[in-house]
């Protein structure tokens, strides 16, 4: 018989997967209004939210909270399956959030769209999954967890079914993620044989003796599974042409959304080996030294080409892919230096990228409803015509190029003074940084440009009588664009409380190491 507060540890999980069914449920009798659809997993993702709340020990919430304080950032012992840590916890809202801001976007769409509960149905599922992967603490389990969130994830692409271009998408996604998940579980083999267990408190804790090189080629493996995952330089081939063919609202959920449970699991997997105790003579410090390196090498690569080819791109759809996977580079920038302050400054960063990117992919979806075509070019005038719309995005362009006053600005402040207080070869990590940050400033300036400056063409106007609420947005898109908008000017005037609660939260993961 299962134990009742057994249960309560997973209301968040139970609550995302009760919301699931009963979308399916609800279809299967015969409801085919996307309200009712959204309005389940709206409640069930804000429900989920509320307990994770909880759980972090949010000061009114004592009551709904299901783990314990005694349960969290406790010590992990070998063979369990899952942890409760603070910074999990925190990524798990993080997650929710990205979620929720889909799932209200998803109500503008037509109303009776074909394959609109599977469209929710699959949204819970992927979240469920990114809960699950925020709670491992061992690898099979982290692997699965994450395949729970791909499989959805590759189907959601294609939910709509007619689109050829996001059926060609989500096939694209599918061999590439049987490729990555093939990778992932080989390299866990691997490591497996190297320490005769996959408790990643064992294997963060220590390097195996006589099995280094057994275990190199395991974190080498994971390192290219898990870099398809994150859209990492030079395994990023997949998501310009997934984002670009998938509905926009689920390119803005897997750029803003299931990338970041990517980037937690090398928080999981690659955190330990960079805080082994050796010097370069000592396998464990000539591993800590290789592993660091690989991500270094890993986080510039790709900063530089996404920004690279984000300049040379004419459609705003690949345009904002190929931002997105410049992004990665800095969060793996703080993973490859490894201090406290880094993964606080990484940490928020993918917090700010929640907001920033998911918000970005959701107005290009309104203005693309509105009648705009996929160009930058055909953007000229919207800043005009759509000024609140044009606001927003502009604001979330400025945070991705990391401009003050926006919660973009102070994740790279955080990250870059990380690497510099670092010393050593990391202050050429924070240059590099510095320089590519620069280098995108181009082209959202050449967006804004072209919204605020370009003379709009006559032949292609927006329309005149938009059929939607909000100015044809519709109240399920505004309402997504207004709340990341104003978290994105929020925790760039005043991010103390959440740097404070990501500081506590990685101090302790870095303890624990899960």
């Amino acid at each position: 018989m299962v134990d009742s507060t057994f249960l309560l540890r997973f209301l968040p999980e139970l609550t995302i997967l009760g919301a699931g069914l009963l979308v399916l449920l609800a279809e299967r009798l015969g409801e085919d209004r996307r309200e009712l659809f959204g309005g389940i997993a709206l409640g069930g993702m804000a429900l989920a939210l509320l307990f994770v709340a909880a759980d972090t020990g949010l000061a009114g919430l004592g009551p709904l909270r299901g783990v314990a304080a005694s349960n969290a950032d406790a010590p992990v012992t070998a063979g369990v399956l899952y942890a409760f840590s603070s910074l999990g916890l925190l990524f798990q809202g993080f997650f929710l959030a990205s979620a929720l801001l889909v799932a209200l976007a998803l109500l503008s769409r037509p109303s009776r769209e074909p394959g609109s509960p599977v469209a929710y149905a699959l949204l819970l599922f992927a979240t469920l999954g990114m809960l699950l992967v925020a709670l491992a603490a061992d690898l099979v389990f982290l692997l699965l967890a994450l395949e729970v969130t791909a499989i959805s994830s590759y189907l959601l692409v294609g939910y709509t079914r007619r689109d050829p271009r996001g059926l060609e998408a989500a096939m694209k996604f599918y061999i590439i993620g049987a490729l990555s998940a093939s990778l992932s579980f080989f390299g866990a083999s691997l490591l497996y044989g190297a320490y005769g267990t996959t408790s990643l408190t064992v294997i963060g804790h220590s390097w195996p003796a006589g099995a280094g090189s057994l275990a190199s080629a395991g974190y080498a493996f994971l390192l290219v599974g898990l870099g398809f995952e994150v859209t990492a330089v030079p395994f990023h081939m997949w998501a310009v042409d997934v984002y670009d063919g998938a509905p926009t609202e689920v390119s803005a959920f897997l750029a803003g959304g299931t990338k970041k449970v990517g980037l937690f699991a090398f928080f999981l997997l690659f955190l330990g080996p960079l805080l082994l105790v050796g010097t370069l003579s000592t396998p464990a410090g000539s591993a800590r030294e290789s592993i660091q390196l690989a991500l270094a090498l890993l986080a510039v690569l790709t900063m530089t080409l996404g920004n690279l080819l984000a300049l040379l791109q004419k459609e705003m759809k690949r345009l904002l892919a190929y931002s997105s996977i410049s992004q990665a580079g800095y969060m793996l920038l703080g993973l490859a230096v490894g201090t406290g302050p880094a993964l606080t400054g990484a940490s928020l960063q993918i917090l700010a990228h929640v907001f920033l990117k998911t918000g970005a992919f959701l107005v290009v979806a309104a203005v693309t409803a509105l009648g705009v075509g996929p160009l930058v070019a055909d953007w000229k005038g919207v800043g005009i015509r759509r000024p609140y719309l044009s606001a927003a995005f502009a604001l979330m362009l400025l945070g991705l190029a990391g401009i003050p006053l926006t919660v973009g600005f102070v994740s790279k402040f955080v990250l870059f003074s990380a690497a510099i207080q670092a010393e050593g070869w990391f202050l050429w990590l924070a240059v590099a940084g510095l320089l590519n940050s620069a280098l995108s400033v181009f082209y959202y300036a050449r967006i804004l440009k072209t919204m605020y400056a370009d003379r709009p063409d006559p032949v292609a106007p927006l329309p005149a009588e938009p059929t939607l609420a909000f100015d044809g947005l519709g109240w399920g898109r505004a309402s997504a664009i207004g709340l990341a908008a104003v978290v994105i000017v929020a925790l760039g005037i005043y991010p103390q409380p959440v740097l404070s609660a990501l500081g506590t939260a990685v101090q302790h993961f870095l303890t624990l190491g899960v």
